[in-house]
């Protein structure tokens, strides 16, 4: 049985030198695309793990694959493959000159100890979601961190993570929560950090251009129920499911 998730032949071919078995080592038990298809599911409905569909085979299988992909950045590897497509595709240059950072809490919802925090201003207990798009509003990074953790914190460190590895970007925006920003990131990586201000009359609502493409993102990933709420138990794991729905998303632009 197929699923609107499962990936086609000609994306497979894109992503198999990234998520396929190589030349070395024996045969995996399961196979890649079956995993990759299986992940993708997960990502769209929500389910939980021993809710996996039997035909995609067994579930720890499975979630032994996603967190060997996870801890080897495999996800991040395949957004890049992705974007860079799309990108040219549509006429641009492979790698942007241009991110926009914004940042996003979700509800916790896993009890016990975990990396959740209590968010101050929308008191509740959950994670911050932190991403970077470019101009043409496809992900270029992410990464999950306690609600308590301020903006700039969080759009630092994932920025940190990111501008070494795109030599182009020459200017970094965002609104006027993440002032704290320009400094820092100016000095250690030579960048433009500008600040958009809403310019409006009160009670009017007027995006502000082009940062609306980063409220559109997440609503995009809004639409991946696995990221609806906070499940994960760890950072790792709650930044490898919104890569995964990055991933998904830019599958479907192809």
């Amino acid at each position: 049985m197929s699923y609107p998730t499962d990936v086609t032949d000609a994306q497979w071919a894109l992503l198999e030198p990234v998520l396929g078995r190589g030349s070395r080592g024996p045969r995996p038990a399961l196979d890649r695309r079956t995993a990759l298809n299986a992940i993708l599911y997960q990502a769209r409905t929500g389910c939980q793990w021993r809710y996996l569909p039997a035909e995609f085979g067994r579930w720890n299988t499975i979630w032994k694959v996603f967190c060997r992909w996870r801890d080897r950045g495999v996800w991040q590897q395949a957004m890049d493959v992705l974007r860079r497509t799309l990108r040219v595709r549509q006429g641009r240059n492979p790698e942007p000159s241009m991110v926009m950072v914004d940042c996003q809490v979700t509800k916790g919802g896993r009890g016990g100890p975990s990396f959740h925090e209590n968010h101050g201003k929308y008191r509740l207990c959950g994670a911050k979601k932190v991403i970077a798009i470019d101009y043409l509003g496809l992900p270029i990074g992410a990464m999950v961190h306690g609600a308590r953790s301020h903006d700039v914190r969080a759009a630092r460190e994932l920025l940190d993570a990111l501008l070494p590895n795109h030599p182009r970007v020459a200017d970094v925006l965002g609104d006027r929560g993440f002032r704290g920003l320009a400094g820092p990131i100016a000095r250690e990586h030579g960048v433009n950090v500008e600040i958009k201000h809403r310019d409006r009359l009160p009670g009017e609502f007027k995006p502000i251009k082009p940062l609306w493409r980063v409220e559109d993102a997440f609503a995009e990933l809004g639409r991946w129920r696995r990221l609806a709420r906070s499940f994960e138990a760890t950072p790792a794991s709650a930044t490898a499911w919104v890569q995964v729905a990055c991933v998904g998303w830019m599958l479907t632009m192809l």
